[in-house]
């Protein structure tokens, strides 16, 4: 026993380090990316189409994914994934054409999805059932942290060398990462096999999510939060630059802001034992990051912001930490890769399409409209939530809301 908690923490501690160095070069690539194709003359539209090239092929891909993840075995897929990365990020250094980048950037963010769900899974192998939210919150605060950097170093790499430098940082970052996927002990092999050797049909990630008295409405009004304030990005900077007429520089205090309290909020989540304490921090988690951004919408001066940008990064780590603990908890560990890569799919082509949108609804509204509407629907969604939850245990009677199927120890 001792020498399994020994190998875990061990290769938690492996999982940490190269995550932390992919988010890094993800970062840094897709700062990058971005100043290539304004350089270059690219359009706004181009800009969005790159910021959610990565996130909306999850949508498409997840059932596939989810299937991937449930029925192969872990090494094999966070190897594989590795060397697509690092396929695709290669040519991303020459390249200046939109399309290839754009087509590119799509499959890193499928391999991505590959990589993601099953790390999702393989966690609570390394570090045992109930120390699930304190694994969960430090990959998610270590991964904010380096966000936090990232996009300065970026800039600074790109004005001394430019664009190819940054983008070979990134691949040499997806070489480190398999090179760890390769060093990690723990193993997740499918454990269900049909007649022939075959995998068992099994429930897609989808009906899955459906069948859990939790996970659905919260999943559900998670997904219409991030429709709703996902398109705030679009703006943030013509909200600092052409309306409050301040310096590029606050613009990336705003983010590192944000970003920070982030990783508070994310290592206070850590903490958080019960399920039934969960449920209420994601809800209220999420009601406090959209009533801290309503308030950008009637700043009078840029520095109001930093706060603001604090106090919703922390409720942020906090519905982040919570939702993403209850997402493993809940379901069977033979079930997890689904249903890890059908709420990264839902979650994430939500992000993408609201960026999407985001640029289309600045045509007709101003940054400080943008805010007030997505902030304030945002609010009446997560006091929807909380309504919801409070009546469904007034029902019940209960201070936790039923399984829907108990998870599998391991």
């Amino acid at each position: 026993m001792l020498n399994n908690i020994r190998s875990g923490r061990r290769d938690l501690f492996i999982a940490l380090a190269g995550r932390m160095v992919s988010t890094f070069g993800d970062e840094v690539a897709l700062v990058s990316l971005t100043l290539r194709l304004q350089a270059d003359g690219g359009r706004p539209y181009e800009i969005a189409l790159l910021l959610a090239a990565g996130t909306i092929p999850l949508l498409l891909l997840s059932r596939l994914v989810g299937r991937l993840v449930d029925s192969r075995d872990s090494r094999h897929l966070l190897v594989g994934a590795g060397l697509i990365e690092v396929a695709c990020t290669v040519p991303l250094v020459f390249v200046h054409s939109v399309v290839i980048i754009v087509a590119l950037m799509a499959v890193l963010g499928a391999a991505a999805s590959v990589a993601g769900s099953t790390w999702s899974a393989l966690v609570p192998r390394m570090v045992g059932e109930d120390h699930v939210a304190e694994a969960v919150s430090a990959v998610q605060s270590l991964n904010a942290l380096v966000a936090v950097g990232a996009p300065a170093v970026a800039g600074l790499l790109v004005g001394v060398f430019g664009t190819g430098l940054p983008l070979a940082v990134d691949a040499a970052t997806f070489v480190v990462v398999t090179l760890a996927s390769a060093l990690v002990r723990t193993r997740r092999t499918p454990a269900t096999r049909g007649a022939g050797g075959h995998p068992a049909v099994a429930r897609g990630g989808l009906q899955i999510l459906r069948g859990d008295a939790v996970l659905a409405p919260l999943i559900t009004g998670l997904v219409v939060l991030v429709l709703l304030v996902g398109m705030v990005d679009v703006v943030l900077v013509f909200l600092i630059r052409a309306t409050l007429h301040a310096g590029e520089a606050w613009y990336g205090f705003a983010q590192a802001a944000w970003i920070a309290g982030m990783v508070a909020g994310s290592l206070g989540a850590g903490r958080l034992r019960t399920e039934r304490i969960q449920i209420w921090a994601t809800i209220a988690g999420a009601g406090i990051t959209c009533a801290a951004l309503a308030p950008f919408a009637v700043v009078g001066a840029v520095w109001m912001l930093i706060p603001l940008s604090v106090l919703g990064g922390i409720a942020n780590g906090y519905a982040n930490v919570c939702a993403s603990t209850l997402l493993v908890t809940r379901t069977p560990d033979a079930e997890r890769g689904r249903v890890s890569a059908t709420a990264n799919a839902v979650v994430g082509g939500a992000q993408g399409i609201s960026l999407l949108a985001g640029g289309a609804v600045a045509a007709v509204l101003s940054p400080r409209e943008i805010y007030a509407l997505a902030g304030l629907l945002g609010v009446a969604v997560a006091i929807a939530i909380a309504v919801f939850y409070a009546a469904r245990v007034a029902r019940t009677g209960r201070r936790t809301l039923p399984r829907s199927q108990e998870p599998v120890s391991t």
